[in-house]
């Protein structure tokens, strides 16, 4: 194992408490620390966070979270240092756990990118586009939980933090430039301040995708096999193709077995799943999910609004993609299908409804939802607005 004291020269290594309260000072007074995980979640529910890495000030740490109690890190993410991520939702989602708060200003440099033409971008494109730095290959199949890690392990794990302060700094030149500063420190504001309890449970079902296309009863009883089958994984700490999976959820909640003969020969209902003793929990939720109530039973938006809406969100998104590409915006950062049908139908929590997102869109897509605009197209081939006529245009016979 190595020790607490050894430096490569690009990283220093931190299995020790006392190193990590000492370094914890520095992190407090950086003014913007870059930070990292690595982590894996086959096997469990919750992710299990094997490294995380902080650089600041031109050094790099990287931290044994199997030696060290993170808790510490409280009193960094407490203090006046914005905390720097890429792609962070995840990164997020485990600091909440393992140090149990969270920091109070970040910066994402994946989001921020989207606001200066880039769609998605991984830290390598980012890296290599606005540096000019390669960051080198890691083996994405690599077991971060073994100890101790090889060099290239650590070399690996250290690039990713190393330059990220720089790569803010590139980004945030060119946000300023264009006048979106503010909307990307809004947009991770809002990624920091979103729901961590993850999904309602009774919409745990739409991510099941053999149930897209179930009607009537078989609905309700996808979203009560789907709560249940999160419960019991999240309870036990494994993943929810443990318990039940998809293709056996969607297939039990289109049958509707009554009997465990019935039950154990559907397709995708293997042994090991019935032999942990859960078929009669099983078809208790099938029988509670036949008699729930229509009024709970958790539509998405786009099924849930008004039907009349739904023409009117399909051009309102042809629109936005078109818009994404005029003002250089990634067009899922701009807004989504479900963002527009939540807008349409009334949701106050849809991404339209407040901030930059309204400034930019919300007015188009009432006054299209109102007759007031009209998707045409240009003279050179792209969409745009224009305010309508209102004179019908009669097909001859």
């Amino acid at each position: 194992m190595r020790s607490n004291s050894e430096e490569s020269g690009e990283w220093i290594w931190v299995d020790r408490q006392t190193k990590l309260e000492e370094l914890s000072e520095e992190f407090y007074c950086a003014g913007e620390i870059a930070l990292d995980t690595e982590f894996h979640r086959e096997k469990t529910y919750y992710p299990k966070l094997a490294l995380l890495q902080i650089a600041w000030n031109g050094k790099v740490a990287l931290l044994d979270p199997f030696a060290l109690d993170l808790n510490v890190l409280d009193s960094v993410f407490s203090g006046p240092a914005t905390v720097v991520l890429h792609a962070g939702i995840q990164d997020l989602d485990i600091l909440a756990r393992v140090v149990g708060s969270l920091p109070q200003s970040i910066f994402d440099t994946q989001l921020a990118a989207g606001f200066i033409g880039f769609s998605n971008p991984s830290l390598a494109v980012l890296s290599e586009r606005l540096l000019g730095i390669a960051i080198p290959k890691g083996d994405r199949l690599t077991d971060w939980t073994k100890r101790p890690l090889s060099e290239s392990q650590l070399r690996y794990a250290s690039s990713d933090v190393a330059n990220l302060l720089s790569l803010k700094a590139a980004i945030e030149n060119q946000l300023v430039a264009m006048g979106r500063l503010q909307w990307a420190w809004d947009e991770s504001k809002i990624l920091l301040d979103r729901d961590r309890s993850g999904i309602p449970m009774n919409r745990a079902w739409w991510k099941i995708k053999e149930c897209r296309h179930l009607k009537g009863d078989s609905r309700k009883v996808a979203q009560s096999l789907a709560e249940w089958r999160e419960l019991r994984a999240a309870r036990l700490d494994i993943p929810v193709r443990y318990v039940l999976s998809d293709l056996a959820i969607a297939v039990i909640s289109q049958d509707m077995p009554k009997t465990f003969e019935a039950l154990s020969s559907l397709r995708g209902v293997e042994s090991r799943f019935l032999s942990q003793g859960i078929d009669g929990e099983i078809l208790e939720i099938i029988k509670r999910g036949r008699s729930m109530p229509d009024g709970d039973l958790c539509l998405p938006a786009i099924e849930d609004s008004d039907k009349r809406l739904k023409p009117i969100a399909s051009l309102a998104v042809i629109w936005v993609s078109q818009l994404a590409q005029s003002i250089k915006i990634d067009p899922l950062l701009l807004a989504t299908r479900t963002d527009i049908a939540g807008f349409l139908n009334g949701d106050k929590d849809s991404r339209i409804s407040t901030g930059w997102r309204n400034e930019v869109l919300g007015d188009p897509i009432t006054k299209m939802a109102n007759g007031e605009l009209a998707l045409a197209v240009s003279a050179d081939g792209e969409l745009e607005l224009e305010v309508r006529s209102r004179i019908r245009y009669t097909l001859k016979n």
